[in-house]
């Protein structure tokens, strides 16, 4: 049995040398890959790279991020990452102080691709990228697709996946919901003044009405109320996390029920059509519909009651106890 090679010689002879440069020119990012923590490594072909200035001392912060957002923990081969039919998460090493001191993530996506919307830039004049054929589909930022198209390359210390480009990085809220194509989303943002508010928020999950949605709707509601009838706060929920019958709260304290029929989530009867919008602070999911939540559910609501019924009860034995 032939002897594995280390990480940076196995990515030279995997057709990802430059990628190999990328990460070897930075002291800090070669320890970071050589540490043992992160396991599956998702590194660029040379082939669709182009050609990289490699600098002789450090990368700056952006392309640290860059890299560390390229390794995952664990050793995730492509039969693993394919098996859940809702797709998976995967722990990236790049540090996201918005998502509760964690990680980012990023999301396998194994739904068929006429269930996912396109992810391209709104307007873009960029040409599309003919990706080979795909052994992966991998969601990170804006909701950009990346392809692993050569797979399962063992090294010393776990897997690498060549890729057919970087992941995208995270972006805040407002960023994306404009790159992305939802623009009245963005501008409600703007009017509303609630963009800081809920970029500056820990661990979000928003749903973004389409321009279509609003263009169809019509809502009397103002901006923040709307816009709050959209966000979850305190919770991250991936695709692969909005199973059927879940429900979330809003950030004004009513309900969100996830229906999966024919392979197609929806939320309050709103169908996301673009799924895994990584945030800086979150996800994003595009719907086609503006949602309307449901109010709390009586029994919580009862609970609520009985449970300050009972101290209030309390209270008042205690005020007669003292006053005997």
């Amino acid at each position: 049995m032939s002897q594995q090679l280390g990480l940076i010689d196995t990515l030279v002879t995997s057709g990802a040398s430059k990628f190999a440069s990328f990460i070897q020119s930075d002291p800090d990012v070669l320890q970071l890959y050589t540490s043992g923590q992160f396991g599956t490594i998702f590194a660029p072909s040379d082939s669709v790279m182009s050609n990289l200035t490699v600098l002789s001392r450090a990368l700056i912060p952006s392309q640290q991020r860059r890299a560390a957002f390229q390794a995952a923990k664990g050793e995730t081969n492509l039969e693993q990452a394919s098996r859940p039919l809702t797709g998976a998460i995967l722990e990236t090493a790049m540090r996201s102080p918005l998502l509760d001191g964690g990680n980012q993530r990023i999301v396998i996506d194994t739904r068929p691709i006429n269930a996912t919307g396109p992810t391209r830039r709104w307007h873009s004049t960029l040409p599309t990228r003919q990706a080979p054929t795909s052994l992966l589909r991998i969601t990170s930022g804006l909701g950009s697709n990346t392809n692993v198209i050569k797979g399962d390359i063992p090294f010393q210390g776990g897997i690498i996946h060549i890729t057919d480009s970087y992941f995208t990085l995270p972006e805040s809220l407002s960023n994306t919901s404009n790159a992305t194509g939802q623009s009245t989303f963005s501008r409600m943002l703007a009017t509303s003044n609630m963009t800081q508010t809920l970029e500056s928020t820990h661990s979000i999950t928003a749903f973004l009405p389409s321009d279509a949605a609003f263009s169809a709707s019509n809502s009397t509601l103002t901006a923040s109320t709307l816009l709050a009838n959209h966000v979850v706060l305190g919770s991250v929920k991936y695709l692969p996390d909005l199973q059927n019958g879940v429900s979330l709260t809003t950030q004004r304290g009513e309900r969100l029920a996830i229906t999966v029929r024919g392979g197609q989530y929806y939320v309050n009867g709103a169908r996301i059509t673009k799924a895994n919008l990584i945030l800086e602070n979150g996800v994003a999911h595009v719907v086609d519909k503006i949602i309307t939540p449901s109010p709390p559910s009586p029994s919580a609501a009862s609970g609520n009651a009985a449970h300050l019924g009972k101290m209030f009860a309390l209270v008042v034995a205690l005020v007669i106890f003292v006053c005997m």
